[in-house]
């Protein structure tokens, strides 16, 4: 298989990016924390509608108990007045998260101030350069998107109690348009001034239905790996394909280049328990790897998972991101590429 198309990545994408005319041009920064003793994940998520004049996101943590959160603040269309003013490199968004670049395309500070509930103070320090997902391959067919493997420190206060963060996850950046809710020639978006043109599906392949996967786990700067997985039904019958990715073994990188992913899943939660993952990278090596669930955000559904990963002689924790639509999840279901418990 050819290696797909790269671009590298540069300084100047840790600021926000120049935006097209398109309605729904999107910029996310988002990253994650963990505290395996405690079983316990977090994220701070942060999504910038530039031509809409808005912004998403906020920050949630979760662990084992039956709470779907320990506390969620996750807020949509808060306004933003000047945003040719924004700089991504020291930003406090409307959301509540305050980020800012120490190192560029290297270290980061993200910080949050909600007294009595969540307070955080963590930096986020790449342990090798990020990886810059292909162009034109899903899930990301348009816009720019890239993974960085960063080792965690800092503290977080969740609801007075103070919690030492010592932990590896990730960070990941996209920009660029995003399909919209509007069908076409509908009129504008808010604050914007371009006519919404592209159907939802423009510039993907002809997959339908589909859903979505992200799975990672980290041991250390040498030993890592990320995949992307397209939970879906191909000529009419369902597949969990990996379409991008990366291996890092021994020190040495590789694009992944082909796989797939099989689920098992929990009969009264519905969400993820366990993952099988089979993949190959660039240079022909061989990625098998199982994830066992640590604990869940949200009280049922695919959704989120804190996941501990044993791979090729490896281990280490990480996450899966899941959603497959549910005719999706019945075709996977009926021919074995996903397993109910």
């Amino acid at each position: 298989m050819d290696r797909p198309e790269v671009v590298a990545l540069t300084p100047d994408d840790d600021k926000f990016h120049p935006p097209s005319p398109h309605p729904y041009e999107t910029e996310t920064f988002w990253v994650s924390f963990h505290h395996p003793e405690r079983r316990l994940g977090g994220w701070f998520y942060n999504q910038v509608l530039f031509n809409q004049r808005t912004c998403n996101g906020g920050a949630w943590v979760w662990d084992d108990s039956p709470a779907g959160a320990l506390y969620e603040v996750n807020r949509r269309d808060l306004p933003i007045t000047d945003p040719e003013h924004l700089d991504l490199r020291d930003v406090t968004l409307p959301n509540g998260n305050h980020i800012e670049m120490l190192v560029p395309l290297t270290s980061y500070r993200v910080r949050r101030h909600d007294p009595g509930s969540f307070e955080a103070d963590l930096t986020f320090t790449g342990l090798r350069p990020a990886h810059s997902h292909p162009l034109g391959v899903a899930p990301f067919w348009r816009g720019r998107h890239f993974d960085q493997a960063m080792h965690v420190t800092g503290q977080i206060v969740l609801h007075g109690e103070a919690i030492d963060i010592d932990s590896l996850s990730v960070r990941d950046r996209s920009w660029g348009p995003r399909p919209g809710p509007r069908p076409p020639g509908t009129g504008t978006a808010q604050g914007g001034t371009a006519p919404v043109t592209d159907r939802p599906g423009a510039g993907r392949p002809p997959y339908s239905p589909f859903g979505f996967g992200y799975v990672f786990g980290t041991e250390s700067a040498g030993e890592m790996f990320l995949a992307y997985t397209l939970p879906g039904i191909f000529d009419g019958v369902g597949g969990d394909p990996v379409t991008a990715g990366y291996l890092v073994r021994g020190g040495t990188y590789g694009l992944l280049v082909e796989g797939h992913r099989r689920c098992e899943l929990d009969s009264q939660k519905g969400w993820i328990r366990t993952i099988w993952l089979e993949a190959v990278d660039e240079h022909g090596r061989e990625l098998s790897a199982v994830g066992r669930l640590v604990s869940h955000h949200g009280e049922r559904g695919q959704g989120t998972g804190y996941f501990h990963w044993e791979w090729n002689g490896a281990d280490g924790y990480g996450e899966d991101q899941s959603l497959a639509p549910d005719v999706v999840l019945a075709e996977l279901t009926r021919v074995g590429a996903w397993i109910r418990e």
